[in-house]
């Protein structure tokens, strides 16, 4: 499935206060290649105003959330094969990081071109495919409904499998480290 074919609904209220359906149709998707990235929703503060009626996913598709802010992706990822070398895969990645930075979110790590850390806490659920997740020690490999909190850690993604794959992120704004 194409991440432009997946059905998003928004709920809201109406001028008397009643739920409706405010958005049902595709997702705001940038996707390339079996790869790419559907911003589902984000947020700007904490707590949410659910009073307002713009599509709030229409903006860049950045990594770094806003202060207090909130991010809902789904992303595809396509398997290494299709990338070509090892190297050519973490190049990819890298460039890839690259245009999703801004607000000083992406701290790269010496290891690779690929590894990061940001600036969130993450949630991501593998809902198909198999995905490697590698830290600076040690790497896990996940199968559908598998569950990660990535809690600002330095760290990167890879699809060794033979389909792409997808999960669905969440991503909080949090506190420095340092």
């Amino acid at each position: 499935m194409q991440l432009k074919e997946m059905r998003r609904v928004v709920t809201g209220h109406d001028h008397s206060g009643k739920s409706v359906v405010l958005f049902d149709g595709p997702a705001n998707a940038n996707e390339r290649n079996d790869s790419g990235i559907a911003q589902i929703w984000a947020t700007d503060c904490s707590p949410v105003d659910n009073l307002g009626n713009d599509d709030a996913a229409i903006r860049p598709i950045k990594l770094a959330t806003t202060p207090s802010g909130s991010l809902f992706w789904l992303c595809k990822m396509a398997p290494m094969k299709r990338a070509g070398t090892a190297a050519d895969s973490e190049k990819m990645a890298a460039r890839i990081l690259e245009r999703l930075g801004g607000g000083g979110a992406i701290k790269a790590s010496s290891a690779r071109p690929d590894m990061h850390a940001t600036r969130t806490l993450d949630y991501a659920v593998v809902l198909s495919g198999e995905v490697t997740l590698i830290l600076d020690e040690g790497e896990v490999t996940l199968k559908p409904f598998d569950t990660v909190v990535q809690r600002g850690t330095s760290h990167t993604w890879e699809n060794r499998g033979t389909e792409p794959a997808l999960i669905a992120f969440v991503l909080l704004d949090a506190k420095p480290l340092s």
